[in-house]
């Protein structure tokens, strides 16, 4: 009997080696509802290894392309994580169908350690901060926005559109990447904050690079921040830091940097003092003061930052400007810099845009005489152009400016995804990088060519703007869709025509 007691612990042991093999093994392999969906990896079926590995070498939007097109339309990533590569199945199905985030955003776009619009799990309490901005972001009002119209004359005529000029009359060299950044940022900051407390990165080189230097030489970092947060607590429990100090200093020297353009706009609209049309901070105010009207009594929501809450909803404002200007920099300025890149190809395809944009009245000229007045097109007018929208469509389809993986998590319920069941809590979603490579939908997919926009039949061309992602879709759609298309026409528009 003591022998046989002796062995009692080895017998525990090894029944809990057994039932760690079931669990994490086994029946992730043979017994989940997923494992019969096509997995990218062998070891994706009980292990995240592999989509991490993917992840942290940057290799995932490549290899989500070449592994749906091997086996189809839904793949297994991992465990209890899935990719859907259609419009049906996917876009539809999870996007429209208001799945919930996951914690993806809080990791990787939380600001001021307080949670804004984007990165909120919550959906209505997401829908009930996106209807607040909603109406300034809305193409109607961007289009006929007194301070959209004075902020495009200067940031046009006064800055882009004379370094443009001088780069051509000296036959000097830009490093286009860069100043499309910092335009891109000045013409959503300006329309944010207006024309005095928004930046002018096109003409202040310094403080362009300093910031966008600050801005991306923490993306190495940015796996472990997001897919590895809490590996990363556990070993900094230790001293041990996978994240360097420097990382959050540079993250820190941006949120002061952003804290005190909403510190000015704050004291601008406490004043008295009339603002002009070009000064306005329309964003900026109207979250200000939408904030104010649904929650009166209340003057913080939640920031952990109580203490140095000067005036109501600081960190809250300041969050999700943080957010959306980080955006249409980082967006926007890739996807012009490629629009330049392609014209720059096709001589003849710049000559036809000239001959559209020579079609409004008045048109776009530059430089303008001396002593004359800085007339615009309507803005309506520009937005109509055919072969304008179809040069930026294409831009935006072959080189989309968010191409890689927008997760949701099935819903209590769970679902069914392209013939599968699927439980709640999966880990689900959709890469635009793929979507927009489907050469059924777009033929010759890794071809630019905007002539597809306007030569397809009404047919094709509804599938191809179903399939067409470049902005997100359903509620969670991104709200600064209109503004980053107007900002986006209007640099490579004039810079045609000077």
């Amino acid at each position: 009997m003591a022998v046989a007691a002796g062995f009692l612990p080895l017998i525990a042991l090894f029944g809990s080696v057994l039932a760690l093999i079931f669990r994490f093994i086994i029946h992730p392999c043979f017994f989940s509802p997923l494992s019969k969906i096509p997995a990218g990896h062998w070891t994706a079926h009980f292990s995240p290894l592999w989509i991490l590995y993917i992840r942290w070498s940057q290799q995932e939007n490549a290899t989500i392309l070449q592994l749906h097109a091997k086996y189809g339309e839904i793949l297994r990533l991992g465990p209890n994580e899935l990719s859907v590569n259609s419009y049906k199945e996917g876009l539809k199905k999870i996007y429209l169908g208001g799945f919930p985030k996951n914690n993806f955003y809080k990791n990787r776009f939380t600001n001021y350690e307080t949670t804004n619009m984007f990165s909120m799990t919550n959906g209505k309490e997401h829908s009930d901060r996106k209807r607040m901005l909603s109406h300034v972001y809305s193409k109607s009002y961007v289009l006929t926005s007194p301070t959209t119209k004075e902020t495009t004359k200067a940031l046009l005529y006064d800055r882009l559109l004379p370094i443009l000029e001088e780069s051509s009359r000296e036959n000097k060299p830009l490093e286009l990447l860069e100043l499309m950044s910092g335009y891109s940022m000045d013409g959503f900051m300006t329309y944010q904050f207006g024309l005095t407390l928004g930046t002018n990165f096109t003409q202040n080189a310094e403080e362009r690079k300093w910031y966008l230097h600050q801005f991306f030489k923490r993306r190495p970092y940015l796996f472990f921040i997001t897919d590895t947060p809490r590996i990363v607590e556990f070993f900094a429990r230790f001293g041990i830091r996978i994240v360097p100090k420097w990382v959050d200093e540079a993250t820190n020297d941006l949120e002061s940097w952003q804290l005190k353009i909403c510190d000015k706009a704050e004291s601008m609209l406490s004043s008295d003092e009339k603002i002009q049309d070009a000064n306005y901070p329309v964003i900026y105010a109207q979250e200000r003061l939408a904030l104010r009207k649904a929650y009166p009594k209340m003057s913080v929501l939640n920031t952990p930052r109580k203490s140095t809450q000067t005036y109501p909803f600081r960190y809250e404002i300041a969050s999700d400007m943080y957010d959306h200007n980080a955006a249409a920099h980082e967006t926007s300025g890739d996807t012009l810099t490629y629009v330049h890149y392609e014209l720059a190809l096709r001589p003849a395809l710049q000559q036809s845009l000239r001959e559209e944009l020579m079609t409004l009245d008045p048109p776009l000229l530059y430089p303008v005489e001396a002593g004359s007045e800085i007339v615009l097109p309507d803005f309506k007018a520009v937005d109509g152009l055919p072969l304008l929208d179809a040069i930026l469509m294409e831009t935006l389809r072959l080189w989309v400016a968010v191409p890689g993986r927008q997760p949701r998590v099935t819903p209590e319920t769970g679902c069914t995804i392209a013939g599968y069941d699927i439980p709640p809590g999966v880990v689900i979603q959709c890469y635009a990088y793929a979507l927009h490579r489907n050469p059924e939908v777009f033929p010759e997919p890794e071809v630019w060519k905007p002539e597809r926009w306007l030569k397809s039949s009404p047919e094709h061309l509804a599938e191809m703007r179903r399939w067409f992602w470049a902005f997100g879709s359903g509620g969670r759609m991104c709200i600064g869709n209109n503004i980053a298309i107007h900002c986006e026409y209007k640099p490579f528009s004039w810079s045609e025509m000077y």
